[in-house]
């Protein structure tokens, strides 16, 4: 107990947890990579962007079955690990994976009821066809990402990034998913006589991918629960509202974050844009994009358990240091490949596809690329005020921007020619993104005493890593 957050203890942590949080991120970003290079030669255009908009309704059904859960389990695993309270995280694991398999039922059958309806808003009547795998899919990533997030909640860096699901909207790296997806892909091509396939067959591919991931995450966790002893669970007991109460916020600033900021700027420009070729160049920048936000991400895998337990404890000022040791290591890559994307994007963006047709994608690429890096820079200043029971707060800043969002990009669709909306709407997100960060930045400063940016001096990073 004395020595749990101690230097070496948490240098250690730090270190281990950054390597796998890295080395798994990195290779999902480049499983990621291949596997959407392989989509764009199996798929046309238009079935990719069908692919596209399918993986974003997924991931929403995820968000709002998986009712914020998995944040709250990390939190509450954590924390009563750190106290000697086994049984209490015992039961919340318990409470926990009981009030996923509602949310993911619950959420399947509300997507069967609205497919038709989510179909004709964005004038695709090829989703439609493909409500039944949709369907599970969300159930299956629901139960997922709980998972790998509970691993996280014991430190296990490890098994956390093996786990999980791509459409979760979560932080889990979902490699063992990924390998299989690619795996599947792979053997798509070989089998068909063109290099092509259709987009039912690699929806199969993916559920399949994920339903045997699914099952040996949740063979791993029941090893790992029945290792538990039950202290703490009759002194503290737990009940599903203290859970519930816990991840209502979570969930609500999950949807706003993903629908409002990740998925709503595709589902404008697929509803108003009259085909599917012309979206095509403006999905494929977004996957390229990814790669400006994936160094914060790996610090994101790692310090939310670190933050509440350190935070728990008064160690503001440690942990401020920590974060923003993080922020600046973040940082420094990320402008890397910014100034990559700005000189190479455009060839990059057709080596990716194969087509000439995605290198109007090159604007989008970089003005998207701007706003990520504002955020990067801005730190884990959402994650701090999420583990740290701001959450309420955060959620009026998700959702402030996210309307702003909305209503700025509509005006950009309404005021511009038809053949620079995708640009519009691009630098609508991004605008969104730095008015979002810097407010919680200021919010995170305000709330806890902590700054989450950047630094320009590295004797605090060595501090931290030095102790």
């Amino acid at each position: 107990m004395i020595g749990l957050l101690s230097g070496s203890a948490l240098r250690r942590r730090l270190l281990s947890g950054g390597a796998w949080a890295a080395g798994g991120k990195v290779g999902a970003s480049v499983l990621g990579l291949v596997t959407n290079f392989a989509l764009l030669h199996l798929l046309t255009p238009p079935e990719y962007v069908v692919y596209g908009l399918a993986f974003t309704i997924i991931t929403v059904g995820v968000v709002i079955g998986s009712m914020g859960l998995p944040k709250t389990v990390v939190q509450f695993v954590a924390e009563n690990m750190a106290l000697n309270q086994s049984g209490r995280a015992r039961r919340a694991i318990s409470l926990v994976l009981g009030l996923g398999v509602f949310g993911a039922l619950g959420a399947s059958l509300a997507y069967f009821l609205v497919a038709d309806i989510v179909g004709n808003l964005l004038n695709s009547p090829a989703l439609v066809a493909l409500t039944g795998l949709m369907a599970g899919w969300i159930a299956i990533s629901v139960v997922q990402e709980i998972t790998a997030e509970t691993f996280r909640g014991f430190h296990d860096i490890r098994l956390a990034t093996l786990l999980g699901g791509l459409a979760t909207g979560g932080k889990s790296g979902g490699l063992i998913m990924r390998v299989l997806l690619l795996g599947g892909l792979v053997w798509l091509w070989l089998t068909s006589e063109d290099g092509k396939t259709d987009l039912r067959a690699v929806m199969l591919v993916s559920v399949g991918a994920g339903v045997a991931s699914g099952l040996l995450a949740g063979w791993l966790l029941y090893g790992k629960m029945s290792s538990l002893s039950t202290q703490g669970t009759v002194e503290n007991p737990m009940s599903a509202k203290d859970v519930l109460r816990d991840a209502f916020p979570f969930v609500i600033i999950s949807l706003t974050s993903f629908v409002l900021l990740s998925a709503s700027d595709l589902w404008i420009l697929t509803a108003v844009l009259p085909t599917k070729a012309e979206v095509a160049p403006y999905l494929a920048a977004t996957k390229l994009v990814t790669f400006i936000a994936m160094p914060l991400l790996i610090a994101n895998l790692v310090l939310p358990p670190i933050i509440a337990e350190m935070y728990a404890r008064g160690q503001t000022n440690r942990l401020e240091r920590t974060v923003r040791s993080f922020s600046t290591l973040a940082g420094v890559p990320s402008l890397l490949l910014l100034l990559s994307f700005m000189f190479l994007g455009g060839p990059l963006l057709v080596f990716f596809s194969g087509e000439a047709l995605y290198r109007s994608g090159w604007a989008v690429l970089v003005i998207l690329s701007l706003g990520k890096l504002v955020a990067v820079w801005s730190g884990s200043c959402g994650a701090v005020l999420q583990f740290t029971g701001h959450q309420i707060s955060m959620l009026r800043v998700s959702l402030l921007t996210g309307l702003f969002f909305v209503v700025g990009a509509l005006l950009v669709v309404y005021l511009l020619p038809r053949e620079y909306i995708p640009e519009g709407v691009a630098a609508m997100t991004a605008v969104t993104a730095v008015v979002q960060n810097v407010r919680m930045v200021l919010v995170a400063r305000r709330k806890t005493g902590m700054w989450t940016q950047v630094m320009f001096s590295l004797s605090p990073f060595r501090k931290v890593l030095s102790r």
